[in-house]
């Protein structure tokens, strides 16, 4: 059963991809349904205790903090009212974080947050600049689906590490 969840959740996110790659649209459907999978997984994993909950409520507070900051820092700038959401992020970008709330513990969610923000911004600026075009709008979500498929791939069959607990990362920053 576990190996049908996880193989849904690699599926859904690989189509996040494509739309978002091919359309700048993600159907919204398909978040409720990584939300539900990632909650299907841990209690198949026998993970929905207390402790994830309260990850999923502070990866979902810290979530809630960058867009206020983000529309701060912008209204700021522009001195007037920015909305990200509507001029700044897509509905699917931010979707697409609070469904990896759902699943990954405090530490793995900043550690993909930032990371994945700092490989693909620049990805991006670079593709646009080898193909000569400069599309203002960057494909987040299906693009942070791609790097989650590749987290969650590296987690559940190379073993190497575990993105629901933070122990792996808590090693690496006390080396």
């Amino acid at each position: 059963m576990e190996l049908i969840i996880r193989l849904f959740i690699l599926s859904v996110l690989l189509l996040i991809c494509f739309q978002d790659l091919s359309s700048r649209a993600v159907h919204w459907f398909l978040f409720p349904l990584l939300v539900l999978s990632f909650v299907a997984l841990r209690w198949s994993q026998h993970q929905l205790f207390s402790e994830e909950w309260q990850a999923v409520l502070m990866n979902t507070g810290f979530l809630s903090v960058q867009m206020v900051v983000v529309s701060g820092w912008f209204s700021y700038k522009q001195k007037k009212w920015v909305n990200v959401t509507a001029e700044l992020l897509g509905w699917g970008d931010i979707l697409l974080l609070l469904s990896l709330a759902f699943y990954l513990s405090f530490l793995n969610y900043l550690f993909f947050y930032i990371a994945s923000l700092l490989i693909i911004l620049p990805l991006w600026i670079g593709w646009q600049f080898i193909l000569n075009k400069k599309d203002t709008q960057v494909p987040l979500a299906g693009l942070q689906a791609l790097g989650m498929i590749f987290f969650l791939t590296v987690d559940w069959w190379f073993s190497r590490i575990n993105i629901t607990s933070d122990d792996w990362l808590i090693q690496i920053m006390g080396r």
